[in-house]
Formats: C-alpha cells, structure tokens, sequence
C-alpha cells in the first residue's frame, strides 16, 4: 500500500501539535538550516517525509537537501541506499526504477 503524504510548509508544520503530527504522514518542504564548512556558514533547506513523527519514505530518500544529498530511512533508522533497497516493502520492479533514478 502507497503511504499518500500531505505536502505541508515547515513553519506550518512546526505550529502543529504532537497529536496532530501522529494523524497522517507529512512530506514537509524547506526546511531552512545552515551549517559551517570550510569556515563559511553554508544555508540549505531539506524536504523531509515524515511519518508518526519520524523520518520514513518506503519509495525514494526520506531527507533531500537542496544540496543534491539524499538520506533514506525507514521507521526512523537510517540506510544506505543498497540496505534500504534490502529492507524497504516494494516490489522488485520498484526497486529497479530507484536504482536507476538514485544511482
């Protein structure tokens, strides 16, 4: 079954309460951060699907910063791509075209 998430702002995201963060799965957009490299403040923003309150996206990164960086998750454990492909319920067929999206 394909988990539907709701498209949500993260400032509007953060005015949500804890129970209605648990209701139904969120793909929150932009996240703005900001992260010292190389002795310069680097900003970026992060999308980020989120389910029961963790990070979880069974058909593609559950993080995505604007950088091109990808990070997949289940259930809020992080994987590396060829691991989350070995855990995540989707069909083999699925699994090709991540492969070839993310490889």
């Amino acid at each position: 079954m394909k988990i539907e998430y709701t498209n949500i702002s993260f400032e509007d995201y953060t005015k949500l309460s804890d129970e209605e963060r648990k209701a139904k799965p969120f793909y929150v957009i932009k996240q703005p951060i900001s992260l010292w490299y190389n002795n310069q403040k680097n900003f970026l923003t992060i999308s980020s699907y989120i389910l029961n309150k963790k990070y979880h996206r069974e058909d593609g990164p559950a993080r995505i910063y604007s950088n091109g960086n990808k990070f997949w998750y289940l259930n809020n454990v992080e994987y590396s791509f060829e691991e989350f492909l070995e855990k995540t319920p989707i069909s083999y067929e699925e699994k090709i075209f991540l492969r070839l999206k993310y490889s």
